[in-house]
């Protein structure tokens, strides 16, 4: 499958973002790609069984939350937080980092963490 996706500035993103919801399009999800000190937000909305993306590309700081427009999105905003450490301003919810992490887990960003695998007693773990 190819996913076309037009791109937006983070300036317009809300903008983009409403029109899709005023227009009745639902909220599929966010996803974000590491790009090597930048990160590609792309955002998917669906009407009926068409899709639409639309992305930004940004360094990750002060990235506006479209948790206010489509509450469902404060669960993924909060995982891509943790997953890549992008900062997103103005979440409807935040977790602070703790949406999948316990207060002993690695800190984030998790996407960043090596696993590493040992052999112990003839076993892998």
């Amino acid at each position: 499958m190819i996913v076309n996706s037009r791109e937006v500035t983070v300036d317009n993103l809300k903008k983009e973002v409403k029109k899709y919801h005023d227009d009745g399009y639902r909220f599929v999800t966010e996803t974000c790609l590491n790009l090597e000190g930048q990160f590609k937000i792309i955002y998917t909305f669906a009407k009926g069984y068409d899709l639409d993306n639309i992305h930004i590309v940004t360094d990750g700081k002060n990235v506006p939350s479209v948790s206010d427009v489509y509450s469902c999105a404060l669960l993924v905003e909060n995982e891509i937080k943790e997953l890549f450490g992008v900062e997103f301003d103005g979440l409807v919810v935040d977790f602070g980092g703790k949406l999948m992490l316990g207060e002993s887990s690695p800190i984030s960003p998790q996407a960043d963490i090596e696993i590493i695998r040992r052999e112990k007693g003839g076993k892998n773990e």
